[in-house]
């Protein structure tokens, strides 16, 4: 039976995807090994795409949810079930996974990448060393110049087009080989396209926000969040260094509202609970970077209620 990794299709979790590979599964990849690529809002609906018959399924950087535990827990009865992760909003699931006979490594680590090599204590080698201390980068964490400028193209070219697996693998393939990955022809390409999309939107949110109490709030409709899918999340942390303020992003997708916090005041997970309590929604995230995402409703909808949690929250700070 093949083993089964289904990580976040990002930075920092196609570089766990690599090191797990690399120390657990290396003599099964790829003959025996399947790679799914996800985003944590729509992993309950990949998981479908699992075999019925696995040896191991493993999850990595994947931010926990009701809909995602509800999938895991059945493949507890047939198979090995390994969670590894570092969201903030996971730590609610850890304890019923692990009663469940999943193997749970959580902490609030810096990224999945530096959770691995401190908790399974893994023998890592300068490259390994190196693509760690890119994924923290990657996640928010100063880094000196080598390691920010080679975060940058990875993080960038992946956003080019998340949804791409072929290049996902190709980018995963590579680190075996022990390849400079930023300086590949592909990834220097694809990072300068998007890059070029991002400054068009930073431009674009600029001009688009408003200032509501503590947070810039700024909205796109559907047809812009197509033209700029896979950035919005860079943009969004981008945009709050360049107004030095905490943001919200409100955009309008197909049967859903996204809305992404940003927050140097540590407050993005509690803002995108309030608002998933109000509209109806899941949430995930970090205390500085998290998301709700709301289906079927209004992008009108969805503005006033962020209003009225913004309101909400000013007036409890203020008692």
């Amino acid at each position: 039976m093949k083993s089964v990794v289904v990580c976040h299709g990002d930075c920092d979790g196609v570089i766990s995807a690599y090191l797990y590979i690399k120390h657990f599964l290396i003599g099964e990849y790829p003959s025996n090994t399947e790679l799914i690529f996800t985003q944590p809002w729509r992993a309950h609906v990949d998981l479908r795409k699992i075999p019925k018959e696995v040896s191991e399924l493993v999850m990595l950087d994947i931010a926990l949810n009701k809909e995602v535990v509800n999938m895991l827990l059945p493949l507890t009865r047939k198979s090995k079930v390994v969670v590894i992760d570092h969201h903030v909003s996971s730590e609610l699931f850890v304890d019923s996974l692990s009663k469940s006979g999943v193997k749970v490594v959580w902490s609030k680590a810096t990224s999945t990448p530096r959770l691995m090599a401190n908790v399974l204590k893994l023998i890592i080698n300068p490259y390994e060393d190196l693509l760690v201390r890119v994924a923290d980068v990657c996640e928010g964490v100063e880094g000196d110049e080598e390691v920010s400028k080679i975060a940058d193209v990875i993080k960038l070219s992946i956003a080019r087009d998340p949804g791409d697996t072929n290049f996902l693998n190709y980018l995963i393939k590579s680190m075996l080989k022990g390849l400079n990955i930023s300086t590949l022809d592909e990834v220097v390409k694809r990072a300068s396209i998007a890059k070029w999309l991002l400054n068009k939107l930073l431009k674009l949110m600029k001009d688009r926000s408003v200032v509501v109490g503590d947070y810039v709030v700024t909205t796109l409709t559907s047809p812009e969040s197509r033209i700029y899918a896979g950035i919005l999340g860079i943009a969004s942390t981008e945009f709050a260094k360049n107004v030095k303020s905490d943001v919200i992003l409100i955009r309008e997708e197909e049967g859903k509202v996204v809305v992404t916090v940003r927050s140097f005041k540590r407050n993005a997970l509690n803002i995108c609970k309030l608002i998933s309590e109000r509209l109806g929604g899941r949430y995930g995230g970090h205390v500085e970077a998290a998301s709700a995402t709301l289906a079927n409703t209004s992008l009108e909808r969805v503005q006033l209620g962020v209003l009225e949690v913004i309101k909400d929250v000013r007036r409890r700070s203020i008692i």
